[in-house]
């Protein structure tokens, strides 16, 4: 009787053990540096292959860092930093730099998200995804692979136009009614009844959830208003709003 041939088994019936994973190359852009180092961590203690070689608060940081010296395959990049920055601006500098990234972020900013990966990203990740799934993710995008992931279809799902949901008038009652006027007041505006205006802000919460961008309260709405380019966002402290009251959070 001939020896049966297990999974890992050669001809003559002995065990090989898997190639090594090779080297993967990495670097992490996130002003939190609490949690840069817990995920230094974990990705060590799953995959001694994930070398870290590299981390820093801002892209510009990241880059002085490594000058001169060979690029990180993958970088991993904080959606949103504190430097004013945008994600296109970002993922621009490092794949010029000859990097590939992997944008990650604790919120659902799929129009954010959507700019990151029409500069170059392949990929979206939320921060509490297990730690297994994000390093698969940065093999996906050394490989030059596209990420598959909720947040990854979710930016797509957003169109270029980020309103085109909307027709022109829903997207009118948007800007009015999120930038501070009371629903009365938008029927007024606009020449409709009260619950003409109300109809409308019905269809855009439902049409934002369709797209997997709730927005179930006035607050929510201007949020979206502002990701879409529809309103300006909130003026800095100690300086005076651009047009109008702003939205209050429990309205």
């Amino acid at each position: 009787m001939g020896l049966t041939e297990g999974p890992g088994a050669g001809p003559d019936g002995a065990e090989h053990a898997a190639a090594p994973l090779p080297v993967l190359r990495i670097a992490a852009v996130d002003d939190h540096p609490a949690l840069l180092a817990g995920l230094q961590l974990e990705l060590a203690r799953l995959d001694d292959s994930l070398v870290f070689v590299a981390t820093a608060p801002t892209v510009p940081h990241l880059l002085t860092e490594l000058a001169g010296g060979p690029a990180p395959d993958v970088v991993l990049l904080d959606l949103r930093l504190g430097d004013g920055s945008t994600p296109a601006e970002n993922v621009t500098a490092l794949v010029d730099g000859g990097s590939r990234v992997l944008v990650y972020t604790e919120g659902r900013q799929h129009a954010e998200a959507l700019e990151a990966m029409q500069a170059g990203a392949q990929g979206v990740l939320l921060k509490d995804r297990p730690v297994a799934t994000v390093a698969e993710a940065l093999r996906s995008v050394a490989d030059g692979d596209t990420v598959s992931s909720a947040e990854t279809a979710a930016a797509l799902q957003v169109d270029d136009t980020l309103t085109s949901h909307l027709s022109p008038q829903e997207r009118r009652v948007l800007e009015l009614y999120a930038g501070g006027m009371p629903a009365r007041s938008v029927a007024l505006r606009l020449g409709v009844t009260l619950e003409t205006a109300k109809s409308y802000l019905k269809r855009i919460r439902a049409k934002y959830a369709a797209v997997d961008r709730p927005a179930y309260t006035r607050m929510e709405l201007y949020r979206r208003a502002v990701e879409d380019g529809v309103l300006a966002p909130l003026p800095a402290p100690g300086t005076a709003s651009p047009g109008g009251p702003l939205p209050r959070a429990g309205d």
